[in-house]
């Protein structure tokens, strides 16, 4: 397999995750083409993404553009962002022990607030709900709004955080990704 088709192929498994929705039939196809719509006011239209997922034949003729829009939908700026901070970093590093410091839902009781930040500049301050569910309470620089609310276990310096459950005002719950640039900065109890 070459390496823009591999790229592609780890593409579509985190579309699938940031959508929560597996996509094998023309009707996950039309809801994924909304998905994208509503989250980022941008269009796919549902025969290219069959074509990007192999339903229908034309595989190869996917536009940098299209691609770009996809890698927007799990967080990274454009294309050749995903590529180059997510696809060679994995490649060349699959594995590893995490030994950076992290801060987990069990240490931090129901009403406890954490603050988190990465760059550059974003921070937030989260409530916890409990059972590792979370609301913004103030947020600066990023895309969280004050109100959003989703679960997550573990908060790690140095590493991307995702926001399982992801709810943003009216739009569907989703995957979320927090500092897919460089991870977490700061994870600390207030």
């Amino acid at each position: 397999m070459s390496d823009i088709n591999q790229n592609i192929t780890i593409l579509r498994a985190l579309v699938e995750q940031a959508a929560d929705h597996r996509i094998n039939t023309s009707t996950d196809f039309a809801f994924l083409s909304g998905c994208i719509q509503g989250r980022l006011r941008q269009t796919i239209s549902v025969s290219t993404l069959e074509r990007i997922w192999g339903y229908v034949e034309g595989y190869q003729t996917v536009r940098e553009t299209t691609l770009s829009i996809l890698a927007q939908f799990v967080g990274y700026p454009d294309w050749r962002t995903f590529v180059v901070d997510y696809c060679e970093v994995e490649s060349a590093q699959s594995s590893h022990r995490v030994t950076a410091p992290s801060l987990t839902a069990s240490e931090v009781e129901a009403g406890g607030r954490v603050a988190i930040g990465w760059n550059p500049g974003r921070h937030c301050v989260l409530r916890h709900d409990g059972d590792g569910r979370w609301t913004v309470e103030e947020s600066v620089k990023s895309k969280l709004a004050v109100g959003d609310t989703f679960r997550c276990q573990r908060f790690t310096l140095n590493m991307p955080l995702y926001l399982e459950d992801y709810r943003h005002k009216n739009e569907s719950p989703c995957l979320f990704v927090v500092g897919g640039r460089g991870g977490l900065t700061v994870a600390e109890r207030l």
